[in-house]
């Protein structure tokens, strides 16, 4: 696999100034045909790099999609990991979507017409797929009915419902948050990093008790959104120290209703035994414009899939959706 860090500049997408993200594409030994490409989304509190864990073997998702001969683009949302920093106030849903549609156009476009890195031939495009994690699934939902980027799209711990949280009593633990499109900026010091689940929370619905405790414990004991709390360094590499503040309204039931009932590729809703999304099988009818939503339910697995001992599983149904997924309906 060779891996090659792309920066976009996203400025005119997004009409925010020196705006531009950072991806990193990761590319297969042997291309022959058309190549499914598939662009990764990350969580809130997490950058692209948790698509391609490397601290402990056999946790890169990255590698386990191009060992099937695709490409997988794992980005930065704009105010995450490495992507610029515009104001957090000043980023909508729609910004964020925006500035990922500009993002894959145009590493679809490099990719196609060879210009991505030297010694890299152009490819043929089949199917895009994007998928998203947790904020990053509520991103792509946005992002799929305003740009329709692409062929099919994953949908992984993340509800079109409602997400919330699961307790150790069998319950559902929600936190009042405004609704979307609220303006933070005065309610910010009482809300961010201060409203939200306490670390036992944290601790239940992120990770399965069998996981590795290397990655676990690291993961869990910087995991405090909008504290300042030092994240994404070499403890942490998969994750973010920033996530944008609207992050704290996409727990607000609906949220992105209106844009999950516009799509009309198929769909995978992708979820662990224990997470964020009370009823996987009632989700379908989110996507009521969709023509096919599967759903895959992971045993042993926590919201944050890929440090799952069952991580192959989730991959492996991803490997499954995309390769139906036919490709034009994004270009």
């Amino acid at each position: 696999m060779r891996s090659v860090d792309v920066t976009v500049d996203v400025e005119g997408a997004t009409g925010l100034a020196a705006a531009s993200t950072t991806s990193t594409v990761h590319l297969p030994d042997d291309v022959g045909g058309a190549v499914t490409v598939v662009f990764g989304y990350p969580g809130g509190g997490y950058g692209r790099r948790y698509f391609h864990m490397v601290a402990v073997p056999g946790y890169s998702q990255a590698e386990h999609h191009t060992g099937q001969g695709m490409v997988v683009v794992a980005c930065d949302h704009l105010g995450v990991g490495d992507s610029s920093q515009p104001d957090t106030f000043e980023l909508s849903y729609e910004r964020l979507a925006a500035a990922n549609d500009a993002t894959a156009t145009e590493v679809l476009s490099r990719l196609a017409d060879g210009a991505l890195v030297d010694g890299v031939a152009p490819l043929e495009i089949g199917g895009v797929v994007g998928i998203g994690q947790s904020m990053g699934g509520c991103l792509l939902t946005v992002q799929q009915a305003n740009h329709r980027t692409f062929d099919g799209v994953g949908f992984l711990g993340w509800s079109a419902i409602e997400t919330n949280f699961p307790a150790r009593d069998g319950t559902r633990l929600t936190y009042p948050m405004p609704p979307r499109g609220t303006d933070l900026r005065p309610v910010a010091a009482q809300l961010l990093g201060v409203v939200a689940p306490d670390p036992d929370h944290y601790r239940y619905c992120f990770h399965w008790e069998d996981e590795d405790p290397a990655l676990m414990e690291a993961d869990l004991e910087s995991y405090r959104p909008y504290t300042g709390v030092t994240r994404g360094d070499a403890a942490t590499p998969w994750g973010s120290a920033t996530v944008p503040a609207c992050a704290v309204t996409m727990m607000t039931p609906g949220a992105v209703a209106a844009e999950a009932a516009a799509i009309d590729v198929p769909v995978l809703v992708g979820c662990g035994d224990r997470d964020v999304v009370a009823d996987p099988y009632a989700e379908p009818k989110a996507y009521s414009s969709s023509p096919e939503v599967r759903v895959v339910v992971v045993p042993t697995m926590a919201h944050m899939h890929n440090f799952a001992r069952t991580r192959e599983v989730m991959w492996s149904a991803i490997d499954e959706f995309a390769a139906t997924v036919k490709g034009g309906a994004a270009r």
